[in-house]
């Protein structure tokens, strides 16, 4: 078991950015449009769609968002993603005791061809009322790896992004961020029964 964190995950700063979007691709979503990562081999345009759904639908209940980004690796692959799910459950649940209020939790799995061990690449969305940054996730990270074996998770720079009300640029600087997990490649070793991604059910504010 390890977990590779860095010591002080601060938020992002939205201007700059949208300034570093320079490998990016335009693309309309909810009637607006919005500029994503560029890959090589494309990005699937569903899941981009099911990912933009989650997070506005979040939005809805809540004025500030806080977003995290984070990976998850394997010792051993399983054809299932029973461990990503024990992580999920866990996380989920002290973060809604701790602060009180429902979070969400997602992932997509990828697993290219050349590697017998999955990843996962995660994100967690908070009421940005009462989180203010990503220690409280950090420490609960630190403390999954006890209980749940043969994992890895590792918290890049700049993982943390706060949205802010009524502010397109803040929700297009974490929408550029997550679109990282609806590229193509790495995802074509998955287990064709294994589900490659959950969002969770999370639906918009009447």
């Amino acid at each position: 078991m390890s977990l590779l964190l860095i010591s002080a995950p601060e938020i992002e700063d939205t201007q700059n950015s949208v300034k570093q979007l320079d490998q990016a691709i335009d693309v309309v979503l909810g009637g607006i449009r919005w500029k994503v990562m560029l890959f090589p081999e494309g990005l699937n345009r569903k899941l981009l769609n099911t990912l933009y759904n989650t997070l506005m639908a979040y939005i809805s209940w809540h004025s500030k968002i806080l977003v995290i980004r984070f990976d998850v690796s394997l010792y051993d692959s399983l054809p299932n993603n029973n461990t990503i799910s024990k992580l999920r459950s866990y996380i989920l649940k002290h973060l809604k005791s701790h602060y009180n209020s429902k979070a969400e939790f997602g992932w997509v799995r990828e697993q290219n061809r050349y590697d017998d061990k999955c990843h996962y690449h995660c994100f967690v969305l908070l009421n940005g009322q009462k989180a203010k940054s990503s220690y409280v996730t950090f420490d609960l990270a630190k403390k999954a790896r006890e209980l749940i074996i043969d994992i890895n998770i590792h918290f890049p720079e700049n993982c943390t992004y706060m949205i802010l009300p009524n502010t397109l640029s803040s929700i297009q600087a974490a929408l550029y961020r997550l679109s990282y997990l609806v590229k193509n490649v790495t995802k074509e070793n998955n287990p064709a029964f294994a589900k490659g991604h959950y969002f969770g059910r999370i639906k918009h504010k009447a």
